[in-house]
Parts: C-alpha cells; structure tokens; sequence
C-alpha cells in the first residue's frame, strides 16, 4: 500500500516537473516550498522552547482531574468516619453520664475501681462494636478518663477503656469483618469470643494523643468540638494511624474521656493505589500544611508504588507556577498540586490532599513527546528544501542552458526548456534568425519586458544605483568597494530590488538583464531620473 502511494507520488512529481508550465507558477512552487520550511523552522523552534507543546498545562489538567477524584472520595470518607464518631460519642457520652448519675459517683472516682471501669468497658464494647461493622473502618476506640492503678509507672498517661481493630485490613467493604482486641480488659475478650492482639494492653496510652492534656485541663481543641491528630505510631507495632478524637462531657463540663475512629495506612494505601499516566505514577497524599510545606511525616499517602516517595520527611515547595508546585524531598522532585482539606486538625492545624507526580519521570515523557515532534518537523523541514532545491534545479538549469545555446549558436527550442516563454522565445528566435528588435518581440516576451521595466522605475535613487551596477556586469562582492558602501548596505538594497522586482535571486535578476541586452532593450532599464548619484563605472 505504501509502495503504491509513493509510485503514485512520485508519478504526479514527474508530470509536473516534466509540464511546460509558466515561469511565473515555476517560481511560486519554489517559494512555496521555502515558506513552507521557514514555517517548519519556525514551528521547530516553538517545540523545542516548549510553546508548541503546552507540556505544563496538560500535566496540570491530569493531576487536577486526579485530585478532584480523590478530593471527592476523602473528604466522603472523612465525613463518614465523623459522622460515625459523633453518633459513638453521643450514645457513649450518655451512657457514661447514667451509669456515674446512677452511682452517684464523677469520673475521677472511678480510678482504681476495676469492676465499675469494667462495666463501663462493657457499655463501650456494644457501641463500638457496632460502629465498626457499620464505619467501615479499620479500628474504633473509647477510653474513660480514670486508671484501674493509680499508683503503677506513668499512670498519668494510662486510661481504661477499649480498642477494637479489624483483623484483616481490605480496601474492600467486609460485611462481617472480624474484630480483635487491641485494647481493653479480657473478660470483654472472653465473653465477647475474641482474640487478643499480639501487642494487646490493658489500658491505651495518652502519650500518644495529642491535645488529650489540654482536654484534661478543660481546653478544647477545636471549635467543631472533634479533631484529627497526626499521624501516630500504635505503641509496639509496626502501624501507623491517624485518629479522629471525639471528646465527651458531663452536663456539669466535667471531662469525660475521648472516643473516635483510626485511619489505617495500610488501609489508606489500599484505597488509594498509584494511578499510572503517561507522566508517571500519581500518589495521593493527605498531611498537615505547616509553613507551605506537605508535613507528610504526620500524614498518609496512598500506595508509592513506581515512586520514590518516602513518608517519613517532609515535603517543601521550593517552585511554583501558574498551573502546579514542584516539591522536593530527600531523594527527588515531585510536581504537584494540593487542594485544602476541610477537617479540623488538633489546635487549628490545617490539613490538605495533595496529588504528586515525580518530576525526573515526568521530565522524561516531556522530553521523549518533544524529541517525535521535533522529528518529524525536521523531516517535513528537509523535504522542503530538498523540494525547492529540486525545483532550482529542474527550472533554473533550463533557463541558463537556453542562454548558452543561444550563445554558441546552438540550435534552441524543440521543447527541451519546460518553460512556456523561454520556449515561445527560442523558436521566435529560430525563425528569426536574428536577435530580436526590440518592438518586434513576441506578446508574452513584450509584456515580461514592459513589466519588469514598469518595476524598475519604483526603485529609488540608492536602490537603482545598485542596481546601474548589475546592469554595468559588476558582482555582488565588488559593489560595496565601487559604490564606498558596506556590503550589508548592498544586501539591503537587494532585499528591496528583489521585491520590487518580483524576483527571488542574484540568478535571476542576471537572467532578466541578459534578455534585455540580447533583444537590444537594455535602454528602457535606463533611468535618466535617477542619475542623481556618483559616477558608475563602464560595463565590465
């Protein structure tokens, strides 16, 4: 198929160059034909300073529609978590306040009694129990704020209460997910038929919860009444979580305790696997913003997979444009971009979700698109010139041979020039057997000659002095020493005799100034007007 398109092209080329066709159409195909590669230059350069490629807002508009897709998908997780927590400490909070009204007792009378803190555990494990079959998430808590022994090490940080995690963490919805004791007393363990986990602890650890002193004391840490807390390590695990604390008081304001909900990272990682683009592996972020910078330490990101990220460092903008960030960590670069997350963060701390694409693969794929377009314009550029220099050398060739035969007394025409008026002039010529006068012209010729002297006189007096030099035989290189002018003064002058003109070279114009002499014309090219410049020397 390919073969036969070419056959056929190269046919179709042949017939045209081979079609005695006007000088005039002749000369456009050939400057078409450098138009056409100064445009394949021009669009050369545009690819290679990136303007053609528009490289920048194409990767913007991929991580953008990444990031509204994940915006959208965490912040409904978000909200399903706190709707969650919110319902847990309702119910919890009430609870609580009954069983101490009940007791007549406050919250601070519970240290040390370990069978009313059991029952309490025991109030606890139904309602949590429930929210994690119906939160979809991969652990809850609830903790009182009393300790079954005030007088062990660090009891200060020690609160009763319990922790249920999921066994087996999926991104997928479990309809009866198996729960394990992370925290809390056996018996609920016992009479509930659950595993203990293998860093199980009897009470959970404050240390970790940030902001739970200033709870203690009676300070809110936000104004919605519920926080997230960075990104914490479960004590003697290999686990990372971010937990939504959901504070709980009595009608007196009396402090309570807390409960809430975790965010996993091996969840987290699940559910938001790397997307693969043309640029690279997206990862999806969320982490607190502290000084503009992604404090991905405290925060979680979805599966690194094809990345370098590390989630243990801190991410710094150290560039920015009008469609996307560059972050630098230790290792590499990323391009991102980063939308505010609306959840309140422990003392006002701002969170966001942050979409990255690492930059040396990106740079990569950008490098790779400009080289195949730069190609392929090189290609078209070079089949331009090849064209044009084709077309010089098919039509220009004739028109010199013409003038040698002429002047070896050779015989001319027969259809060897392939151009209409040189052959129309050849076989007038012929009959002739004569140089032609100059009112005895053929009418094509006659018409050639009147308008190319009718453009002679639009010349002005610098311009028609340089060009009195080309009628005089001088070459280009010996004008500026005979006229007392700098060779780019000349080239300018010929730019402007060229247009002027209507020709497209030295070749040409030489051509046109033969003609005239060989057909005794040359005087209508004389101009007494214009002789108001210095001397010019005889004809060479």
């Amino acid at each position: 198929m390919a073969n036969n398109m070419l056959k056929e092209f190269e046919k179709l080329l042949h017939l045209v160059l081979e079609r005695k066709v006007t000088l005039h159409r002749k000369l456009m195909m050939y400057l078409l034909c450098l138009i056409m590669a100064a445009l394949g230059i021009l669009l050369l350069l545009l690819t290679a300073i990136g303007g053609l490629l528009k490289a920048e807002s194409q990767i913007a508009q991929v991580m953008e529609n990444q990031l509204h897709t994940t915006y959208n998908k965490v912040s409904e997780e978000m909200e399903t978590y706190t709707g969650y927590s919110l319902q847990l400490s309702r119910e919890l909070e009430q609870d609580i306040k009954n069983f101490l009204d009940e007791k007549g007792i406050s919250v601070s009378d519970l240290n040390n009694q370990p069978e009313a803190l059991l029952e309490i555990q025991k109030m606890m494990y139904s309602e949590l129990n429930t929210t994690i079959r119906l939160g979809r998430s991969s652990g809850v808590f609830a903790l009182v704020n009393a300790t079954v022994n005030t007088q062990i090490s660090e009891a200060d940080k020690s609160r009763s209460g319990v922790y249920l995690r999921l066994i087996n963490v999926s991104s997928n919805v479990i309809l009866s997910p198996e729960t394990i004791l992370f925290r809390g007393n056996t018996e609920i363990a016992r009479e509930n038929g659950l595993e203990l986990h293998n860093r199980w602890n009897m009470e959970l650890n404050t240390e970790g919860l940030l902001g739970y002193q200033e709870l203690e004391t009676g300070l809110r840490q936000s104004e919605s009444g519920y926080y997230w807390i960075s990104r914490m390590n479960l004590k003697n695990t290999w686990e990372d979580v971010i937990l939504l604390l959901v504070p709980m008081y009595a009608d007196s304001g009396e402090f309570l305790g807390v409960c809430g909900i975790e965010l996993n990272d091996v969840h987290f990682s699940l559910e938001y696997p790397a997307t693969a683009s043309s640029y690279g592996s997206m990862v999806t972020v969320i982490a607190p913003v502290e000084n503009g910078n992604l404090r991905l330490d405290q925060g979680m990101a979805g599966s690194t997979e094809g990345t370098w990220l590390d989630t243990a460092e801190s991410l710094s903008i150290i560039e920015k444009n009008v469609y996307y960030s560059t972050y630098r960590s230790s290792k590499c670069d990323y391009y991102g971009i980063q939308m505010p997350l609306e959840i309140p963060g422990s003392g006002g701390q701002e969170w966001a979700v942050a979409v990255l694409i690492p930059r040396e693969s990106c740079d990569q794929y950008i490098l790779r698109n400009k080289v195949g377009i730069m190609g392929v314009i090189l290609g078209f550029v070079l089949i331009m010139i090849a064209l044009a220099w084709l077309l010089s050398k098919k039509f220009v060739r004739p028109i010199l041979q013409s003038f040698q035969d002429i002047r070896d007394g050779q015989q001319i025409g027969d259809g060897k020039y392939r151009f209409a008026e040189l052959e129309e002039f050849c076989r007038w010529m012929s009959e002739r057997g004569k140089p032609p006068e100059a009112d005895d012209l053929p009418p094509n010729m006659a018409e050639l000659f009147e308008h190319f002297a009718r453009n002679v006189k639009t010349l002005t007096n610098a311009e028609y002095n340089i060009f009195r030099y080309y009628m005089n035989g001088y070459e280009v290189a010996q004008i500026p020493t005979e006229a007392c002018v700098s060779m780019s003064t000349v080239k300018k002058h010929n730019g402007n005799i060229y247009r002027k003109l209507e020709i497209s070279s030295n070749e040409e114009l030489m051509m046109y100034l033969d003609l005239f002499r060989r057909c005794d014309c040359i005087e209508k090219l004389q101009l007494d007007e214009k002789a108001d410049v210095s001397e010019i020397g005889t004809t060479k």
